[in-house]
């Protein structure tokens, strides 16, 4: 992965990665390019109209109606094709910004609890420390004791699970973007 920061230029390289790999863009850009070659085609095949020896099939061609209208027509149908696939490209490419940018965030945010819990973890350790010492010197209780060693297993517990969490989110951005980790 090039990045995993929310600094715009990452953001932007990742939003690119993941619209470039996303199936569903991939496939409404070969919709796009069919329905022009089919526009292409009609708009061509245009002239043909006015090809014909029967005489009002050439005076309504020739006002605007018959075959040539009904060109129209299917050349106009494919347009509103291709603004739709348009629209809903634009939507998906949108859908994926959103989707990279909230990955990234919960990343960070999961990094920043992470470190939290550990700078917890090691404060807590160096209490422990002191009471272990004064613990072992015949201070303290074995029932306060149980319970600062407990806090630790749970402080521990704690940032392996926003370690994990933070793994999973880092894949789920890589599954979008299309890179190894």
């Amino acid at each position: 992965m090039p990045c995993l920061q929310s600094s715009s230029e990452c953001l932007a390289t990742l939003t690119q990665q993941a619209i470039e790999q996303s199936s569903e863009i991939v496939a409404i850009n070969e919709q796009l390019a069919l329905t022009a070659d089919r526009q292409d085609y009609a708009e061509a095949r245009r002239w043909t109209n006015y090809l014909t020896l029967d005489p009002v099939r050439l005076v309504q061609n020739v006002l605007g109606g018959g075959d040539v209208q009904r060109d129209r027509l299917a050349i106009a149908s494919l347009e509103l094709e291709a603004a739709d696939l348009i629209r809903r490209r634009a939507a998906v490419a949108e859908d994926l910004t959103r989707d990279v940018v909230d990955l990234v965030l919960k990343y960070e945010k999961l990094g920043r609890e992470i470190a939290l819990v550990q700078s917890q973890l090691e404060t807590h350790r160096m209490r422990t420390a002191v009471m272990e010492a004064a613990y072992r010197s015949g201070g303290g209780s074995t029932t306060s004791m149980l319970s600062v060693w407990q806090r630790t297993d749970t402080l521990l517990s704690r940032s392996q699970e926003k370690e994990i969490s933070q793994m999973q989110v880092q894949q789920s951005l890589a599954s979008i973007v299309g890179s190894a980790l």
